[in-house]
């Protein structure tokens, strides 16, 4: 990527250069250095040298055209500030390497306090290592303009290409970190948010204190070669451009409306299910700002993903439907809920809960019955055309509770006795007998 080549470029030119003026410092001022830098965390230096990570290449910077090598110390002043610009860039180096470590997945979509707490940990970490940096540039920054009536007027120029270097490198490093903390910001408790957008406030601050410096530093290279300050004033446009970036995302942190997603969850039927039952899961989900929401996902606690990648126009709503069967023993409650991540127009991933939905898984259905009709006897005896007649109608309904499942049984004995029908003469005798079962 171009920021870690120029990155490295400027090191070894910068490593070759102290290797010049190595004479001129002396093993007390290598002493004196030591005592007065305080060291980066441990952390920091056990990482692995791994290149920049994509996001940062979103404001790639530029390598300035002229080289270190190109301008020969001629003074102590000199000697020394190249000295520090050495550990300016020692430490660049080691935060390059824990860049890396702060990408916060995309694809995990967990908010349990533990993960909550790690972000938290681990974006403080990072924006600990930015504090310092900004300290560290200040105190370059006004050593420099200590020693500023002691340098020549190269020098001057090649001092103020690589504080430029470094302050582009430094707001990189802000937007990779406001990129990172929109991830996960809408998550952290109320406490949490104040505390980072605070803190980023700060280092806004900070960046912009950077830059009046090597603003004042601009103004006293009128006599530098025009093609040094052509360069070096597109240089400073290309800052002012980066601050302005980082000032709507500061913006934004104060605009965002976290809870603009809304998710609904339901149960088919009636709540009560036996093991081995079908159930139906409905998840409704709506969109209740004036913009649209990409990327959104729905994960329930129990199921998994019931569905990604999806998107909501402004105010719009869907509905998504997840079928499951349950196998637990009878009286067990079984409740899980449901969560909606999204991403709105200014990369904040969102997310809010559903309500919590709970099945009671019940016994098996029994419908146990049984019914007994006695004999039955009818006689017609005369010339008349007379009847004898037996009618039976028996109907009998049974349904279980709710709903049926493989281990549900009605069970009905129906009992009917001896029927007799006698007729004489002319006259007629009938036995009719209707039994109609239904079992639901």
């Amino acid at each position: 990527m171009n920021l870690t080549c120029s990155l490295r470029v400027g090191i070894a030119v910068g490593l070759l250069l102290i290797s010049l003026c190595i004479s001129c410092l002396g093993e007390v001022q290598e002493n004196s250095r030591q005592a007065h830098i305080n060291p980066l965390p441990d952390s920091l230096s056990e990482t692995p040298n791994n290149s920049l990570p994509e996001t940062l290449a979103e404001i790639p910077p530029e390598t300035p055209s002229k080289t270190l090598n190109e301008i020969q110390p001629e003074s102590l002043p000199y000697c020394k500030l190249m000295e520090d610009l050495r550990d300016l860039y020692s430490g660049e180096i080691l935060l390059i390497n824990q860049s890396p470590q702060i990408q916060l997945s995309d694809t995990v979509l967990s908010a349990d306090r533990q993960s909550i707490g790690q972000h938290i940990h681990t974006l403080s970490e990072y924006e600990s290592q930015l504090r310092y940096r900004a300290v560290r540039l200040a105190q370059f920054e006004s050593r420099l303009t200590e020693e500023w009536p002691e340098l020549s007027l190269e020098e001057r120029v090649s001092l103020t290409e690589r504080l430029e270097e470094l302050l582009r490198v430094q707001a990189s490093r802000l937007y990779y970190f406001q990129s990172q903390l929109k991830k996960k910001y809408c998550l952290f408790p109320i406490r949490e948010k104040n505390k980072f957008v605070n803190s980023f406030e700060d280092l806004l601050d900070r960046e912009a204190d950077l830059l009046q410096g090597f603003e004042d530093f601009l103004h006293q290279l009128q006599d530098a070669p025009q093609d040094d300050q052509i360069e070096l004033l597109a240089s400073f446009e290309d800052l002012i451009r980066r601050q302005a970036i980082l000032l709507d995302a500061y913006e934004d942190f104060l605009k965002v409306n976290c809870n603009v997603l809304r998710i609904y969850k339901y149960v088919n039927r009636c709540g009560v299910y036996r093991a081995g039952q079908n159930i139906t899961y409905t998840y409704v989900i709506k969109n209740t700002c004036n913009c649209s929401i990409d990327g959104i996902a729905i994960v329930d606690s129990r199921l998994g993903l019931i569905v990604g990648d999806i998107s909501l126009g402004p105010h719009e709503k869907k509905s998504f439907n997840k079928s499951t069967v349950l196998n637990y023993p009878p009286g067990t409650t079984v409740c899980n809920t449901a969560r909606a991540w999204g991403i709105d127009p200014n990369n904040f991933t969102i997310m809010r809960e559903s309500n919590e939905v709970c099945i009671r898984m019940a016994s098996p259905a029994t419908n146990r019955d049984s019914l007994e009709l006695g004999n039955q006897k009818a006689l017609a005896i005369a010339s008349d055309p007379a009847a004898a007649e037996n009618s039976i109608l028996i109907k009998k309904n049974q349904k279980s509770k709710c709903c049926e499942n493989k281990d549900s049984a009605n069970l009905m004995a129906i009992h009917v006795g001896d029927q007799l029908a006698a007729a004489h003469r002319s006259s007629k005798a009938s036995n009719n007998i209707k039994i109609v079962s239904s079992q639901q």
